[in-house]
């Protein structure tokens, strides 16, 4: 019996849903798949997915609709205390985890107890559909670069036993697409929400320094995770659209983590203070981004609302034609299974 818990937490992408997990339960892998649902429609039960995917085990929580970091930072919590597995890996349904990154994080961890969590690669894939509003399928193109391609020196170990050392490389926790021990995992949802977040920016900040507090990350050369990185809508799309994280929001998390005795010493305070990585996504910073960047972020929910219009259209002339693809799913597993077992 695996010790890995999935988790998945939802918010509409109906179709991604089934898509997932469909995948694992073709593939009867031995996880148990815990899905916190705060989508505005809710389609899905417990008797949905029990009939549907039998192959696999599913815990399914319906919550209320997500409207901001902190109502999302709340259903975490409340999904993670359920969790009885030694290690979780949380993963978007729109994402494709595999199975062989967390049989091989899940025996590292086991044999190294001073590591909090194991990374791997992330890579990307693109679904082309010009004619339906949700592009669960279509044309699959996977980019040839890695996810986080332009962050130099992104994958790596990070392994100080001093944890203010470890700190230091935060950039590299990505913590999302990671195997990581339940007791480092509730932590962090239990900061930030008593931290109250106001977005998914400050998510992020927790999400990269909690874990190399409680341990080590190792980084397994073999993919980990393939994202779809242009799906239609989804809590992605809102940090296109949201307002960035601000200079004294991030001061006030220093001080949190400061308060809480995370961060011990004021020299680690003042590294983390001007360190260029958390200015990314500092409102301030936004006047150094090119005139382009500024009118897609400006005008990026008209332009989904055309193309959904344009997308709906399409679809209710080629209504029946997609009543065909029963298998629409088939070529999209066979290129992930193939990518999952191929060199990096």
């Amino acid at each position: 019996m695996t010790k890995v818990t999935i988790i998945i937490p939802l918010f509409d992408r109906h179709e991604h849903t089934d898509r997932i997990l469909g995948y694992y339960n073709l593939n009867k892998v031995d996880y148990t798949f815990f899905l916190a649902d705060s989508s505005k429609k809710k389609k899905f039960n417990q008797k949905y997915f029990d009939k549907k995917f039998p192959f696999i085990k599913i815990y399914y929580k319906s919550f209320p609709t997500d409207r901001n970091g902190n109502s999302y930072a709340k259903k975490m919590l409340n999904i993670s205390r359920k969790v009885k597995s030694k290690y979780v890996y949380q993963c978007a349904n729109d994402d494709f985890f595999n199975p062989l990154f967390i049989k091989k994080a899940e025996k590292f961890l086991d044999k190294n107890k001073d590591h909090s969590f194991v990374g791997g690669i992330v890579r990307n894939v693109r679904i082309i559909q010009l004619f339906k509003p949700v592009n669960d399928f279509g044309i699959i193109k996977f980019q040839k670069k890695n996810q986080y391609h332009n962050y130099k020196g992104i994958y790596r170990d990070i392994n100080h036993k001093n944890y203010e050392k470890r700190i230091i490389f935060c950039l590299s926790s990505l913590a999302c697409e990671s195997v990581i021990r339940i007791k480092t995992y509730n932590k962090i949802w239990k900061l930030i929400n008593e931290f109250k977040v106001n977005n998914f920016h400050e998510i992020d900040w927790f999400l990269m320094v909690v874990p190399l507090v409680h341990g080590k990350k190792k980084l397994l050369k073999i993919i980990s995770t393939i994202r779809q990185s242009n799906t239609f809508s989804g809590l992605g799309l809102y940090n296109v659209t949201s307002k960035a994280a601000t200079q004294k929001r991030f001061d006030q998390f220093l001080y949190f983590l400061y308060d809480k005795k995370i961060i011990k010493s004021k020299l680690l305070f003042n590294q983390l203070k001007v360190s260029k990585f958390y200015k990314l996504s500092f409102e301030n910073n936004q006047k150094n981004e090119n005139k382009y960047l500024l009118l897609k972020k400006k005008y990026f929910q008209l332009y989904l609302n055309i193309k959904n219009f344009v997308f709906k259209i399409n679809y209710i002339i080629t209504f029946f034609i997609f009543l065909l693809y029963k298998n629409k799913y088939d070529t999209l597993y066979e290129k992930i299974h193939r990518a999952f077992n191929s060199k990096i």
